[in-house]
């Protein structure tokens, strides 16, 4: 792998490159808190067949960290920009967590700069209750606080698996969660020891401690993913209309005298890509997931392949927007390129391939 810079017409990009000159594109998309380094799995396979790139996106990682309010529009119109840079007409986008969330952005709205769309345990347009931290976010300035006096302490806890230097709501949403809440669950599958050796962590620990890099995971969620309440209204257009919640508006929701469990509006699952909702990726798109973000699926074990995920807003998105769909199951935590390596990129290279 090799690490190289991209200028592209917005940004300057750092992004890990393998792989064979003249095959297919792939471009590769990680989570929060991480970097590309996310993909150190996969990349060495990937590229036997194709030419990959794993990009630090905005404000992560060594890419450039311009401190502006963003938008989806924006993390969206990046991916189609570096595939620009990199002389591309189309690639094929995979995306984990908020890169999901930005491949699919991307898809949905430049169908016809992506040639396959694979997505591992992230979010299309809905936002899960059970995603606390999506509120927490909203709260200004305890977010920010927060990650001034604990950003070493956090990925020390998430990927280091030390005891959080921290409380939970709501001082934060990652620690002192009740034991049935499907978050806590999906927490206790995480191994840190066995996924993350010391330098993973080190890698980690230094990319996330900076303040513009702290900025800009505040904008991810705090104004990339405006929160509305749909409603069944049969006088609006396509039969739904959408309340908007304010960020002050959420943030009185996170701080409930109840606790934001007991808030009223908790029982919504909230839409943040409203101007999306009738968009569709007509193109080959995969889905893998881990109970974290569908758990109904592992009720009696690993699902079956093809799950059509469903019974919920968040689950019944990605039968919406992707028609040709296809997904499978992985039984593990959140983090499953790296909790599940091998899995992962088996799927991902029959995926491309076309075998599944």
């Amino acid at each position: 792998m090799r690490s190289e810079f991209v200028q592209t017409a917005s940004l300057k990009v750092h992004l890990l490159h393998a792989g064979r000159q003249g095959a297919e594109p792939v471009i590769l998309l990680h989570g929060f808190p991480q970097t590309s380094h996310m993909w150190r799995h996969q990349i060495p396979a990937l590229a036997e067949r194709y030419d990959v790139y794993a990009p630090d996106t905005r404000g992560f990682g060594d890419t450039e960290k311009p401190r502006v309010r963003l938008s989806r529009d924006i993390l969206a119109r990046d991916v189609i920009e570096l595939i620009d840079a990199l002389g591309f007409e189309r690639a094929a986008l995979v995306g984990h967590d908020w890169g999901g969330i930005i491949a699919s952005a991307a898809a949905l709205h430049f169908p016809e700069r992506v040639t396959s769309l694979a997505l591992i345990d992230t979010l299309v347009s809905v936002w899960i209750p059970w995603g606390i931290h999506g509120y927490w976010f909203k709260c200004e300035p305890e977010a920010e606080r927060f990650w001034e006096k604990h950003h070493r302490d956090f990925i020390r806890s998430v990927f280091g698996g030390e005891a959080p230097a921290y409380g939970g709501p709501p001082e934060s949403p990652w620690a002192g969660m009740p034991d049935d809440t499907t978050q806590s669950r999906a927490v206790r599958q995480v191994d840190p020891g066995r996924h993350w050796t010391p330098e993973d962590v080190a890698h980690y620990e230094e990319k996330f401690a900076h303040p513009d890099v702290w900025f800009h995971a505040i904008e991810y969620y705090r104004h990339c993913l405006p929160f509305h309440i749909e409603r069944t209204d049969p006088q609006a257009s396509g039969g739904r209309r959408f309340e908007f919640l304010s960020n002050p508006r959420v943030a009185e929701m996170w701080n409930h005298p109840g606790g934001i469990f007991q808030h009223p509006d908790f029982q919504h699952y909230m839409v943040f890509a409203p101007e999306d909702r009738h968009r569709q990726y007509p193109g080959r798109a995969f889905y893998l997931f881990s109970p974290f973000l569908v758990p109904q699926a592992f009720e009696n074990g690993l699902p079956p392949d093809d799950y059509i995920p469903a019974g919920n807003l968040y689950a019944e998105s990605f039968g919406h927007h992707f028609p040709d769909l296809r997904t499978r199951g992985a039984q593990c935590g959140h983090f499953i390129p790296e909790e599940d390596p091998q899995r992962t990129t088996e799927l991902l290279l029959a995926f491309l391939a076309g075998e599944i």
